[in-house]
């Protein structure tokens, strides 16, 4: 929902735009704090069995958590900034 390369169905204003804004603020602080050697990560979940998703999500909250931890082991200052699916895909702005 953050993504404006991958937005190919439409609505929901607010809830993408409140993403987007997430996203921009994610990658200046990763620009800011980059010369103290912190790294920051914009992550997604991937689309979660929760209440939020009526349980039509495709993945557990576990399994996405798992997918979120591993993504922060391999985040580097070198790759601070991007944005990550939590099955490690990098994901379009």
């Amino acid at each position: 929902m953050g993504s404006i390369a991958d937005n190919t169905s439409g609505s929901s204003y607010g809830y993408r735009m409140s993403k987007s804004a997430v996203n921009m603020a994610g990658v200046t602080l990763a620009r800011d704090l980059e010369s103290r050697g912190i790294a920051v990560a914009l992550l997604h979940p991937g689309w979660v069995r929760t209440d939020m998703t009526r349980g039509r999500g495709l993945v557990d909250a576990a399994e996405s958590a798992a997918g979120l931890l591993a993504r922060l082991d391999e985040l580097t200052v070198t790759r601070s900034g991007g944005f990550w699916h939590a099955n490690g895909d990098v994901l379009p702005w």
